[in-house]
């Protein structure tokens, strides 16, 4: 299934998306490949135990996210 993520600001505006099942594992392997998810809009996403090594969530909204457990080891969280 392709999954998209959109910016918090621009519904319309996708600013990551890949051939995957969920939308946690779009989220890591966005952070696999050093993506920009800078104001992704990812309220509500279950993140427990993900790998987020390195991610780039600067001003996303994380609004219900749920990040128990995750490594965001190296991570831009600034502004979330």
């Amino acid at each position: 299934m392709m999954i998209q993520i959109r910016s918090r600001y621009e519904s319309t505006k996708v600013i990551y998306e890949a051939e995957v099942a969920t939308i946690k594992l779009a989220v890591e392997k966005a952070a696999r490949e050093g993506a920009n998810l800078r104001d992704a809009n990812l309220t509500g996403v279950d993140l427990r135990d993900a790998n987020l090594t390195g991610v780039d969530l600067h001003g996303a909204n994380l609004t219900g996210v749920d990040l128990r457990d995750a490594n965001l080891g190296g991570g831009d969280l600034h502004g979330a």
